[in-house]
């Protein structure tokens, strides 16, 4: 089973997926695979990772993922979990057998964003406070239907319910 979990910045997709492949589990924070995405301007041209949120935001960059890697990755595996986002991330929806979407309360999200073990910390927060990447993944799963995981459940807890629904 292919799985792909969203959710927007601080609801724990790269914290879950490294104690999962700890665990010895089919489980990737979409940012650690090499090839899947890049950054594009608005004309489409690759441009280097911005290093602030402004940078990004004001450039009008999109973070996008390759359809064509993905789909060559996901042959690699029977059972794979993939947790990220893009801006074109519902566009590979179809590629994966089930999608869920992390929701995280507000203060924790704020919260986790602080946290002094962010590998991104620029791409956070700007001059107005924190920038919260994603926001939207919470629209777009309500409109496709994609269940919701409280994000601030264990990685053991969410593993059960992500792995749970296999078909038949």
């Amino acid at each position: 089973m292919k799985v792909l979990i969203i959710g927007p910045s601080g609801s724990g997709k790269t914290f879950v997926a490294k104690s999962l492949q700890r665990a010895g589990i089919n489980a990737f924070d979409a940012d650690d695979i090499e090839g899947l995405s890049n950054w594009y301007d608005q004309n489409g041209k690759k441009v280097e990772a911005p290093i602030t949120a402004g940078e990004a935001i004001n450039n009008h960059y999109s973070f996008l993922w390759s359809r064509r890697f993905l789909v060559g990755f996901l042959a690699e595996f029977d059972d794979v979990y993939v947790f990220g986002g893009s801006g074109n991330a519902s566009s590979m929806f179809d590629l994966f057998d089930k999608a869920y979407c992390l929701k995280i309360d507000p203060e924790l999200q704020k919260e986790r964003l602080r946290s002094p073990l962010r590998t991104t910390p620029l791409m956070d927060a700007n001059d107005e406070g924190p920038v919260i990447w994603g926001a939207w993944f919470e629209e777009m799963a309500k409109e496709k239907n994609i269940p919701f995981i409280d994000a601030s459940k264990t990685p053991e807890q969410i593993y059960q319910i992500i792995s749970r629904h296999r078909l038949c």
